[in-house]
């Protein structure tokens, strides 16, 4: 069963293949990341498209990790779970009416000592913005990962397929996707302490 819901509607993920249930991934350790690098990365899909290009994805650097902990806990035996955006990969689609961009986020995580059952929950978001920064749009989604029995790491691939609304041949190169978990004050603050220890 799918559970991931649009945070702003609070409606289940439409079953397209742009929205499907993330697969499980074997055996992958957590990683510590900032801005992922796009090394599988890709231009327009459309050959007669190679003079325009995608736009920039990144994952946001403090935002890259969440660490969850249980209520009022803060050392390693009150961890729940981490996880880490690990990397992405994908390609662009020009059309009339804009240019969607496909991508493959890579989400590993860690299970902790005081995690209750075998499933943590993540949200995260995806945000489009301008080529001069400004935001147009920020959409959240949640997502599970269950860790299988006596499996201490787990993972998953979000498929995503946001679009950015231009005119055609329009080119799409200085527009920017950020990626990035969405954190309360509280983990934010412990990720911003665990880099300056770094």
């Amino acid at each position: 069963m799918d559970r991931r819901r649009d945070r702003n509607t609070g409606t289940p993920l439409p079953k397209s293949p742009a929205w499907k249930k993330p697969s499980a991934l074997a055996a992958l350790a957590l990683a510590s990341v900032g801005l992922a690098g796009c090394g599988g990365w890709m231009g327009p899909t459309n050959p007669a498209e190679a003079s325009l290009a995608c736009p920039k994805v990144s994952i946001v650097r403090d935002l890259s990790e969440v660490t969850t902990f249980r209520a009022g806990g803060r050392d390693l035996t009150d961890l729940e779970s981490r996880a880490a955006l690990a990397d992405f990969a994908g390609n662009c689609e020009y059309a009339s009416d804009g240019v969607t961009v496909n991508v493959n986020v890579y989400l590993v995580a860690e299970r902790g000592p005081a995690l209750r059952g075998d499933t943590a929950k993540y949200t995260y978001f995806v945000a489009l913005a301008k080529p001069d920064d400004s935001l147009v749009s920020k959409a959240y989604f949640d997502t599970d990962v269950t860790f299988p029995a006596g499996q201490p790491r787990a993972g998953s691939r979000e498929e995503l397929a946001p679009k950015i609304p231009l005119p055609k041949d329009v080119n799409a190169k200085d527009w920017k996707v950020f990626l990035g978990f969405q954190l309360t004050p509280e983990q934010l603050a412990f990720n911003r302490s665990q880099m300056i220890k770094r």
